[in-house]
């Protein structure tokens, strides 16, 4: 039910423009290769993190004739139902398609709405798909500064009509 809750607030933010997003042509500093590798569960702040991640671009009647601009929501989540812990944040996100990286900052949900897992938004990337499949990766840090990498391979980006 989270993607409702999801679509319910996406619906009622304003649309922003870029973000902080850096452009789909901008080279990413992390190695397409290591995005590529990233485990599918990292343990950060004593907790087992996974992730679930929901990604669509707008084509509604007032939307352009293309489309707009894909959106991507990444639900991180404990692997034993726990609260993600708060000294845990993620920093950038990473959408790679056919050798290409979309990477942008993400806005974070307010975590008392979206606990025990902890959400963030990335808006205003390239006019991928719809109907293709994606492997998203997000950079998790810690309250020590350390990074880790985590990722959720073969997601699909659907289109809204």
């Amino acid at each position: 039910m989270w993607q409702h809750r999801i679509a319910a607030s996406i619906l009622s933010l304003p649309v922003l423009a870029a973000c902080g997003s850096s452009s789909p042509a901008s080279p990413s500093p992390v190695p397409i290769s290591r995005l590529s590798s990233a485990p599918t569960q990292v343990a950060a702040a004593g907790a087992t993190l996974t992730m679930t991640v929901s990604l669509w671009r707008d084509f509604m009647p007032i939307s352009p004739p293309d489309g707009k601009p894909l959106v991507a929501v990444a639900r991180i989540g404990a692997t034993d139902g726990s609260r993600v812990p708060d000294s845990v944040r993620v920093d950038t996100l990473y959408v790679l398609h056919d050798g290409k990286v979309w990477e942008a900052a993400v806005e974070e949900q307010p975590r008392n709405q979206t606990a025990p897992a902890y959400e963030v938004i990335a808006r205003n990337g390239p006019k991928w798909g719809p109907g293709i499949t994606v492997d998203v990766v997000v950079r998790l840090v810690d309250a020590r500064g350390e990074a880790s990498l985590l990722r959720a391979p073969d997601q699909r980006i659907v289109a809204t009509h």
